[in-house]
């Protein structure tokens, strides 16, 4: 229990740190990018080592012993693949809502992290007398991202819609004026970390103004919040299977 306890707290501490760095240091130097390739290695060699894992137990089920194919269907480009895809989606997306989210949101998020990662670790011991490895972790790791990811999505979802305020100028902006105020959120210096996140803070101007312009339709104006929720929930699936588990 307290092995289990601790692990969760270093899951939850550790990328909170990193993300805090990014966000502490992005604004005038671009080696703050150092700090995303820290979770960039962390989500990439959760993900192989779970994937790979996985196919070594499968290979040895469907594979005959001393066949010559071993050497090549090693599973490693699947691994890289599916490895690469899910760093190049969660790392630009945890970087930016770093920089943008609330403190009531960082609060939700890393309760998120904490008890996907506490689920995770409980379900793979009480798995672990049952399956042998490594489908104790593979079997664990759905079930904690659903029981977790989609309550704390609503919870996300709700968080965000209630805390985050429309600033007054959105309301009487156009389009073109509400996305140079988003724009004015960057960074004073320019470097390639500026031009990158320009996009971002286009894409939520852009968002925060349709918002407001539908303000009188909550129920399309709620689709455009959409996007929190949705990153709670890959959030829980990758936090479970993080590799300090």
């Amino acid at each position: 229990m307290q092995r289990r306890l601790s692990i969760a707290l270093v899951v939850t501490l550790l990328p909170a740190l990193f993300l805090w760095l990014w966000r502490l240091t992005y604004g005038f130097s671009d080696w703050a990018a150092i700090w995303l390739l820290c979770m960039a290695a962390m989500i990439f060699w959760g993900n192989w080592s779970i994937t790979i894992d996985r196919w070594k137990a499968e290979r040895e089920l469907v594979l005959r012993s001393g066949s010559w194919l071993a050497g090549w269907l090693t599973g490693r480009i699947g691994a890289f693949l599916s490895s690469t895809l899910l760093v190049l989606l969660l790392v630009p997306a945890l970087a930016w809502n770093a920089l943008t989210m609330s403190g009531s949101e960082i609060v939700v998020y890393l309760a998120l992290i904490f008890a996907s990662a506490w689920l995770f670790l409980w379900m793979q011991s009480f798995l672990a007398g049952h399956f042998v490895p490594p489908f104790d972790k593979i079997f664990a790791t759905g079930p904690s991202a659903w029981k977790i990811g989609l309550p704390f999505s609503v919870i996300l979802f709700l968080v965000t819609w209630y805390a985050q305020s429309i600033p007054p100028e959105i309301l009487t902006a156009d389009f073109s004026g509400a996305l140079r105020s988003g724009l004015g959120e960057l960074p004073e210096r320019r470097g390639w970390i500026a031009e990158i996140l320009a996009y971002g803070y286009a894409f939520e101007a852009s968002k925060i103004w349709l918002v407001a312009q539908m303000r009188d339709y909550p129920l399309i104006a709620n689709l455009f919040n959409l996007d929190m929720a949705l990153f709670g929930f890959f959030a829980a699936r990758e936090c479970g299977h993080d590799p300090l588990c």
